[in-house]
């Protein structure tokens, strides 16, 4: 029978017989062959190859996130020429137009111990106090934006009243335009960080960037307060009220900077 059959089909006959025999065999024996013993093997042999895919998965990953850094880190450096170039410029003319220079604002990290309020709060203590040189109005700011003021100094915790307390009040600005505001935190008729006493004539449009403006005294200039979601006009009609994202993440707030608030007598040169 063999010698009838083509040469591609009698080469191939022993690996089908080998097939079938064994199908036979795990037909017949399939529930005495130790399963958990060929797993076991089978993970052993190929557990080389699973740490290859995986050393190479873990390299092209790094290799990704090391071009993501440079490019970050060249355009940081880009940026830091640009803030030097225009930190020379500024000294000089304030030199030029004999004003007093600002303060340097020096940084002391505190810990956030407990919030108070409800979402969002408006109120958190903080893990320094008068000991630490800490002192009722020092400004309260996270690497994202302001939080507050310090309201309360005990000996060793503060109590901070947050942007979101509807007591607060901070003088801002847009900081594209300059348009001027006072940025509050309205409960209805629902709760929103508002910047109210904005002209009907100035233009304010979602996504621009709110910095303190320092007008009151109270807030250094310059501090990220949020970005504009939208605006409308108040009740009265004469009014804009412009809607504000807060820049910081209050509801998730674990660790804060305190800046030393100080008169503008003992700050001036």
């Amino acid at each position: 029978m063999p010698g009838f059959l083509p040469t591609a089909e009698r080469r191939s006959a022993p690996l089908l017989g080998a097939c079938v025999v064994t199908s036979l065999l795990l037909l017949l024996l399939g529930e005495r062959i130790p399963t958990q013993g060929l797993r076991g093997a089978g993970a052993w042999l190929f557990s080389p190859f699973d740490r290859m895919v995986l050393v190479g998965d873990r390299m092209a990953a790094a290799w990704r996130e090391n071009q993501t850094l440079h490019q970050r880190i060249a355009t940081l450096e880009i940026e830091n020429q640009r803030l030097r170039e225009a930190g020379f410029e500024n000294a000089v003319l304030r030199q030029e137009l004999a004003l007093p220079r600002g303060a340097s604002t020096s940084m002391q990290p505190v810990e956030i111990l407990a919030l108070s309020g409800e979402s969002p709060p408006i109120a958190a203590t903080v893990s320094s106090g008068a000991r630490q040189g800490l002192m009722p109005g020092d400004v309260v700011v996270t690497s994202d934006g302001l939080l507050g003021r310090l309201s309360e100094v005990y000996p060793t915790l503060s109590r901070a009243s947050l942007i979101t307390d509807p007591n607060s009040a901070v003088a801002c600005e847009v900081e594209s335009t300059g348009v001027l505001g006072v940025l509050r935190y309205a409960l209805a008729p629902r709760p929103r960080l508002l910047l109210t006493n904005v002209p009907l004539t100035d233009t304010v449009k979602a996504g621009q960037r709110v910095v303190t403006s320092g007008l009151s005294q109270r807030y250094p200039r310059g501090i990220p307060v949020g970005r504009v979601l939208g605006t409308r006009r108040d009740a009265g009609g004469l009014t804009l009220e412009v809607e504000v994202e807060p820049a910081a993440r209050l509801s998730r707030l674990r660790h804060a900077f305190v800046v030393p608030h100080r008169p503008e007598s003992e700050i001036r040169p």
